[in-house]
């Protein structure tokens, strides 16, 4: 019965990784508003690089809009969240920011573009 618990205990995620989750969401819906399932990806994946980094968890980025979804949506973003956060390959390589149009001339290198998003790796986070 305890190896049934810890096991079930195990597969559940913890707390900290839904508000993770919910918080790149959140992210997603409203950094990535007009672009394909490709751009919302990308832009959750451009998060998580800068998350990882600035040292900062995702919930406590700057910089970033946060919307949250409309009910019939929220189902839907919570999975490309947490599809991002599980992936192992990016689109955007080591991205760890966006601009809609051109990036801004402080910023670093431009790695892509997709749909009307430009990713790029800042030169001073």
């Amino acid at each position: 019965m305890t190896n049934l618990i810890l096991t079930i205990a195990f597969l559940l995620p913890m707390p900290t990784q839904v508000s993770e989750e919910r918080c790149l969401a959140k992210i997603i819906f409203a950094e990535s508003r007009g672009e394909s399932i490709e751009g919302a990806i990308a832009v959750g994946q451009a998060t998580v690089n800068r998350a990882k980094r600035t040292g900062k968890a995702i919930c406590k980025l700057t910089g970033v809009s946060r919307l949250t979804p409309p009910r019939n949506l929220m189902a839907h973003y919570t999975a490309l969240a947490k599809s991002v956060m599980g992936g192992k390959d990016s689109i955007v390589r080591n991205s760890d920011s966006w601009n809609t149009g051109t990036k801004p001339r402080r910023a670093g290198e431009v790695v892509r573009q997709i749909g009307g998003h430009v990713f790029y790796v800042m030169s001073g986070l």
